[in-house]
């Protein structure tokens, strides 16, 4: 059921909802239920307004960005979400760059190299929102958001506003306090750092990345980059794996030419020594650990998928952020 005094307090303040939205026509993969009450403030401003209700009311919700690294199964139906999706603005100002929480990341880079500031070149391939970027500790080649934060607001599940400086995230390899979920709070927007650099200089770098990830990972679509933390499987492939990766070297790769057969026959055949045969179409052959939602049958197929990881890489770190329920209106 709706809560009429939640619909109440956004009418009030002309902030735009929508009721019983199909998720899957607002996320990434098209995964997710119906969500009972769909909010979409436009600026910081309402995002601050409409979280502090909530908080208020103990009304539990989910927030969310671009959803490039959510998957909500199609069985979840959620009672309030809050997209921040257009909550996009952002201003350069005394060498610092203030931006909201849904301004996207690889816009920003690029805007931010055509006016030659430092430190977003290797941003360029990141789809996500600012918020979540922080949440995550989003990087690309040991180059992360935390190195250009310099604080955050952050409303507190007690109705408290705060500014979180880098330390305060406690910030490792894509993590943060956030993502442990050791804080209750939400990011309502940042304060990056603005250095001049070289413009020239700084595009080339942003080309010659994207040119490396577009080599070593899927493009965007169907996919939610690296389903598990990398930082756990360096170094860590089974006995499995390094049976099938001497056997495609030494009999199979020999014997086909083309780059793109070799990754496809190298992961077929990881695939079929590990029992996992079936799931090798859901598998990147450039980057094993991006799973791709090709169809509906990708659901049922991901399961499995965790299950190879842990054989193969044995690692059930997921990076990647799942829900599979939502229960109560109301927080614990």
């Amino acid at each position: 059921m709706i809560n009429e005094n939640l619909t109440n307090y956004l009418n009030l303040l002309t902030i735009s909802f929508e009721t019983n939205v199909n998720l899957k026509e607002r996320t990434w993969i098209h995964r997710g239920g119906i969500a009972e009450l769909f909010i979409t403030p436009v600026n910081a401003e309402e995002l601050e307004k409409v979280v502090s209700f909530l908080y208020s009311q103990s009304i539990r919700f989910q927030l969310i960005g671009h959803t490039s690294n959510l998957y909500i199964l199609n069985s979840c139906n959620i009672p309030v979400v809050v997209s921040t999706s257009k909550c996009r603005n952002y201003s350069l100002e005394n060498g610092m760059l203030y931006c909201e929480a849904g301004v996207g990341v690889i816009s920003l880079s690029k805007q931010m190299i055509k006016h030659g500031i430092n430190g977003f070149e290797y941003l360029t391939g990141l789809p996500g929102t600012i918020g979540a970027a922080i949440v995550n500790n989003s990087s690309c080649r040991d180059n992360s958001i935390a190195q250009l934060l310099v604080s955050a607001k952050v409303i507190m599940k007690d109705g408290s506003v705060r500014t979180f400086f880098p330390q305060d995230f406690n910030f490792n390899f894509r993590m943060s306090v956030f993502k442990k979920h050791e804080v209750d709070g939400t990011i309502i927007s940042a304060i990056l750092k603005a250095e001049i650099g070289d413009a020239n200089k700084l595009q080339k770098i942003a080309e010659d990345n994207d040119k490396d990830r577009a080599i070593r990972l899927e493009g965007h679509a169907k996919n939610l980059g690296c389903t598990v933390n990398r930082c756990f499987i360096n170094g860590n492939m089974s006995l499995w794996l390094r049976i099938a990766l001497f056997i495609n070297g030494l009999l199979v790769k020999p014997f086909i030419k083309t780059e793109e057969a070799q990754r496809n026959q190298r992961r077929n055949l990881i695939c079929l020594l590990t029992g996992y045969r079936a799931i090798a179409p859901y598998v990147s052959s450039k980057n094993p650990i991006i799973f791709s939602w090709l169809d509906d049958r990708a659901d049922t197929v991901f399961p499995l998928y965790l299950e190879f990881m842990k054989k193969v890489y044995k690692t059930d770190k997921i990076e990647i952020e799942i829900i599979e329920s939502y229960i109560t209106l109301h927080f614990d």
